[in-house]
Order: structure tokens, then sequence, then C-alpha cells
């Protein structure tokens, strides 16, 4: 009786071998449609060219389905061709949570075809069918394990070199003499076309350890286009090509709300980059004054002068003197500025009568010599009071005493009450 018994397993294991043989042989009809499956569930593997992506799952649906055949786990070259997958993985950027999926994609559309065509041909081969899932699942355990460890392996060294590429980028685009020449292959390294356009935007060093900058590259290298960021210095520099720069702002706000960015220019080349890069250092300048966002070509007259604050101070004196003891004169030139040059529409602004405005005009022209009804008192007035914020306008965690001397003394200027 045990003998018979162990003979039909036997006979059963046989049949759903050929079975699983015959599969082999339709692989090449197989393997486009599961193909396609995965790459509809999982959108990110778009990234993979489909004629990549058919070899590598070929070559494992043969294997998996020789395994099923003869009742044995994969082997040891089977295993390496799990860890090769797993690193290509990691170096064309597809999460490993969607590299298991996808394994798991292709398990599941070969197992409900191998259940399809057992049934079809025998539907007393059930029991059968139990005993090889639990080769199957030896399979997908066997494979899915060393290929999320090769795939880790490969992602902690592409972390490592690509870090280093960014370090050994920005130190040719910001060397005193640009090395553009040496920056060529590291763009390229780094996904950057280098005849394309480049923008820049600029954080403080201080508010972004290590740590917090890993996480925010991070979120940034998911964004569409191209985003790396380093620190050089008391500044780190984030520079985008193709990128949403909005959008990259609001990630970098998502980690810190009140941190400063500077945003400089989109400019072609490797040249633009450096220029972008100073671009985006000076509008910071102007950004750790309200601890906001400031783009150059918004606030590029500021920007431009900010590192001259100290050896303008004679010409801005009575004008921060009155923007301190009066600040509400202040007020009244920027919304003069801000509503169309219209008394009126200012006046609105700041829920007064017209005729206060035109008063706090007056008043300012008085103290500063500048009147701002007029073109040159206007932008002289508006430069002098984008240079200059009050005390408490600044965030609390703009900078360190020390960071702040220090790059007052790179900027050769004393700046007291420009802050």
């Amino acid at each position: 009786m045990v003998k018979a018994e162990t003979e039909s397993a036997e006979r059963a294991w046989r049949r759903i071998g050929a079975i699983c043989r015959e599969m082999v042989d339709d692989l090449p009809h197989l393997i486009p449609a599961i193909v396609a499956t995965i790459r509809a569930e999982i959108p990110n593997y778009a990234v993979v060219p489909v004629t990549e992506h058919e070899r590598h799952m070929a070559e494992h649906s043969r294997s998996l389905l020789h395994g099923l055949a003869e009742r044995r786990p994969p082997n040891a070259e089977e295993i390496d061709e799990a860890r090769t997958l797993g690193r290509a993985r990691a170096q064309q950027g597809i999460p490993v949570e969607l590299l298991l999926g996808a394994y798991h994609v292709m398990h599941r559309e070969l197992w409900n075809e191998l259940v399809r065509r057992t049934q079809a041909t025998d539907p007393e081969l059930a029991v059968a069918l139990v005993q090889t899932f639990s080769v199957l699942w030896t399979w997908i355990r066997g494979i899915t394990t060393p290929a999320s460890e090769s795939y880790a392996e490969a992602l902690r060294s592409r972390h490592v070199t690509e870090a280093t590429l960014r370090h050994r980028f920005l130190d040719a685009l910001t060397a005193v003499s640009p090395d553009l020449e040496a920056a060529v292959p590291l763009a390229h390294a780094l996904g950057y076309q280098p005849d394309g356009r480049f923008r820049a935007l600029c954080l403080l060093t201080e508010t972004w350890p290590d740590d917090r900058l890993d996480r925010l590259q991070g979120w940034l290298s998911v964004l569409r286009g191209r985003v790396h960021s380093a620190p050089r210095g008391l500044v780190t520099i984030v520079l985008t090509q193709q990128a949403d720069t909005d959008q990259v702002v609001r990630e970098i706000k998502r980690a810190d709300e009140h941190c400063p960015v500077g945003v400089g220019l989109e400019r072609p080349g490797l040249s633009g980059a450096t220029a972008s890069i100073a671009d985006a250092e000076h509008a910071l300048d102007i950004a750790e004054r309200t601890g906001g966002t400031s783009y150059f070509d918004r606030d590029w007259l500021a920007a431009s002068l900010s590192r001259q604050a100290g050896r303008l101070t004679p010409l801005f004196d009575d004008a921060v003197r009155a923007a301190k003891l009066d600040p509400h004169l202040a007020e009244a030139v920027r919304a003069f500025a801000e509503h169309g040059l219209s008394v009126a529409a200012a006046a609105r602004a700041l829920h007064l009568h017209p005729n206060s405005v035109s008063y706090r005009l007056e008043r300012w022209r008085d103290r500063t010599g500048w009147d701002p009804r007029s073109g040159d008192g206007l932008v002289a007035s508006l430069t002098a009071l984008a240079l200059y914020r009050p005390q408490a306008d600044r965030p609390a965690t703009a900078r360190t005493p020390d960071a702040r001397l220090e790059r007052e003394r790179d900027h050769g200027t004393q700046i007291d009450d420009y802050q």
C-alpha cells in the first residue's frame, strides 16, 4: 500500500515536471506578458530597458522551472545570478522593495500558469501541486534574500561613490579657477548633461549636519531630474538639472521650515553651473536675514550688494538709522513699492489713511535724503531696506557667532547694522 502511494506520488511529480519543462519551451511567449505585468504594477521599472528586463526574467524563470521539475532549491550559480541582478537594480535606482515586488509578481504569474496547465492536464495532481509550492517557496526565499543583500551592498557602495563624486565635482566647479575640463566626466558620472542647464541652491552647512544632509539627499534623489547636494565649507550646495525648483525648495523646507535658502539663476553649461552657485550664495545672504527663500532673479540687486554692505555703510547710514528708529517709515516705503507706487493702495494694505502714508513717505525723504516717489530715491531706499533687517526679524538659528565672523572675514566686511 505504501509502495503504491509512493509510486503514485512519483508519477505525479514526473507529470508536473513535464509541465514545467513545457513551460520552459514556451518562455519566449510567456515572458513578454509577465514583464508587461511587472511594469504595469511597478511603473518604476520603466528605467530598465525592456529587452534587459525580459532577458533577466527569462533566465530566472528557466532556472526556477527546472528547479521545480527537479524538486531542488536554487544552486550556487543561480544564487549568484540573483546577487548580480540585485546589484544591477541598485545601480539603476530601483528601490529594494520594488525589486522584491517584481520577483513576487514573476513567481505569482509562473505559479498561476503552472496551476492552470496542471488542472487542464489532470485535476488529480492537486496534492502534488501543494508539494510543488513548498519547493517554489524555497526558491522565493533562496533567491530574494541574496538579491536584497547584494542590493544593500551595492547601494552602500554607490552612496560612497556618489558622495566622493559630488565632492570632486563641486570642488572642480567652485575652485578659485574652476576646472571645467575635469568636471565633464564627473558630471556624466553623476547623471548630469554637461552642456545642459543648471540651477544651484545654497544652504547654511551648520544647519545641515551629515546625517540630515544624507536624508535630504535621499528625498531629493527621487525627484524628477538630477539633484545632488554636498557641503563646501560654510555653504551646502544643491545643484539641479531639469528639476522643479519649487519642489526642491519644498523638500528642503519640509526638513527645516526655517532654513534659509538662496536660489541661483538657471544657466547653461558647466560655466553656468559655476555662475549659478555664485548667484545662490549671494541670494543666501539675503535669505539669512529673513529665514526664508531668496531668488537671485528677484533679489539680484540686494544680493549682489550684500557682501559690499560694509563698504557701502556711509551711503546707507541715514536709511538704516531711520528704519531702526521709525520702522513704520520703512514699512510705508515697502508698501508703496509693492502696490504699484500707489499711495491709496499702500494705505489700504497698511490700514491707514492715504494722507498718513504720504506723510510717512515725506518723513522718510527728510530723514534719508531719498525721495521714494522718484526712481533713484526708491531704488536706493529699497536697496538699503533689503540689506538691513531689524534684529527681531532674524531667525534664532540663522547662524552661530563663529560662523558669522568667518563669513564676514571671507567677505571682507563688517556688517553689524546690516544683519
